[in-house]
């Protein structure tokens, strides 16, 4: 593979390598000057395992690159043609010889960049302003500069997996949704704390790759982006043959978030006993206890429909990870802390957010449990506590507020809460009762 230098007239100053027949954008040398670097311009030459160079020669050239860097002070600029003879050989990196001995060892350089122009189109239609470098770069740039109208701007970041719910996908060859899930799991993580999403960076690896299939998760990502106004800046894509089994994958995201110093929750300081608990609805198990749901059904088709369910075994199970951006981030202002439902359930999320001398009564009964959740314990055989420690049980999201304003919390909201519990004097723990009597 032939590889081109190519600079720029800016401060900046940077060093690009092109391949022939695709654009990479490549920092490999320090900033200099172009009249610097013209001499030692096309004198570079990668050749793949194998491949033995024709004698010097011939007469063809090949054309000029023209180029424009990220930098809005770099000028537009042509690098003169090399001629082949100067070179000595010109070979494209799709080449089959160039590349056969990598697909021997499992893993296809063409089925990548076939997976890259499958959902590059839904990627850069997550790009706002700030993103100043996506596709193609060694790292995503994004303009810190808006956070300049914030007073204290504090950085949030997380990172999260979908567990193996990826399996159960992967089953039933349903994998846009699984892109949502990592994308709002992420959001929901930061958006316990405050924050407001900037952008996200996903992982994606497979034992073989499938270029369809993972346009399809990424395309998923891409549209939850999109619905909460977040820029999906970059990601990895790895073919790992040996490490996964044939058509397993795996997904992983990082997100990072925004928000003012003053407004960092939990607000640990505020929270009282008698603080109330609003529970909000989950559309299903999320993103967690799907190592157990397996087991549960490991012996149903996905495609079953249980009568008390009404939709497949797959359609309930498989049902995206909600964010509750939209809905919550608005009112914050009446929260004194949030927790996100995930692994560990009531049992161990809502602790998070407390002080260590306030527990969390749940009153068990205060909102509907949606069938999904008896139907496993039926047929799992699970104890009740365990569930309450598992799953969500159709909550994924509890806020905590002052009793003197739920009222005027749940009627700002879009849809209908549950008040599920309280806080009271204790040790930092998770209690689980039946409701009380009114």
């Amino acid at each position: 593979m032939l590889t081109y230098l190519a600079a720029t007239a800016s401060r900046v100053g940077m060093i690009y390598n092109f391949g022939m027949s695709r654009l990479h954008w490549r920092r490999i040398l320090a900033a200099r000057d172009v009249q610097d670097w013209q001499k030692h311009l096309y004198r570079f030459i990668h050749v793949a395992p194998g491949m033995v160079l024709p004698p010097l020669g011939g007469q063809s050239s090949v054309p000029p690159i023209r180029f424009r860097s990220i930098s809005s002070m770099t000028k537009l600029v042509e690098i003169p043609s090399p001629s082949r003879a100067a070179l000595g050989f010109s070979a494209s990196k799709s080449d089959a010889q160039s590349d056969s001995a990598y697909s021997a060892a499992g893993v296809s350089i063409d089925a990548g960049n076939r997976a890259v122009e499958l959902m590059k189109s839904a990627v850069k239609a997550t790009y706002t302003p700030a993103v100043l470098a996506g596709i193609g770069s060694f790292g995503g740039l994004f303009d810190a500069a808006g956070l300049k109208q914030m007073q204290n701007p504090v950085l949030v970041a997380s990172t999260d997996g979908v567990g193996t719910k990826v399996k159960l996908a992967a089953a039933t060859g349903r994998y846009r949704s699984i892109g949502h899930d990592i994308v709002n799991h992420c959001v929901d993580d930061i958006l316990v704390q405050g924050a407001r999403p900037l952008f996200f960076m996903d992982y994606f690896a497979t034992s073989k790759l499938n270029p369809e299939q993972t346009a399809e998760v990424v395309t998923g990502m891409a549209e939850a982006c999109q619905q909460v106004g977040m820029a999906l800046l970059g990601g990895e894509t790895a073919e790992m043959p040996g490490v996964y089994q044939s058509g397993e994958f795996d997904v992983a995201g990082t997100i990072v978030g925004v928000l003012e110093r003053e407004q960092i929750l939990p607000r640990i300081s505020e929270l009282q006993a008698g603080d109330v608990l609003v529970g909000f609805r989950s559309s299903g198990p999320h993103t967690n206890g799907y190592s157990l749901i397996r087991k549960v059904f490991a012996d149903v088709s996905p495609e079953t429909v249980f009568a008390e369910l009404g939709v497949s075994l797959a359609d309930a199970l498989l049902a995206p990870h909600r964010s509750y951006l939209h809905l919550l981030y608005p009112h914050l202002k009446w929260v004194k802390a949030l927790a996100h439902l995930t692994g560990g359930g009531f049992i161990e999320n809502i602790p998070r957010v407390l002080p260590e001398n306030l527990s969390a009564v749940v009153y068990l009964g205060s909102w509907p449990v949606p069938p999904l959740w008896g139907l496993i314990q039926r047929r799992g055989n699970i104890a009740t506590e365990e569930m309450y420690r598992v799953f969500n049980m159709g909550i994924g999201m509890v806020a905590v507020v002052d009793r003197d304003y739920v009222s005027k919390f749940q009627s700002l909201l879009a849809e209908e809460t549950f008040v599920i519990g309280e806080l009271v004097p204790g040790e930092r723990k998770t209690i689980l009762l039946a409701q009380p009597n009114s």
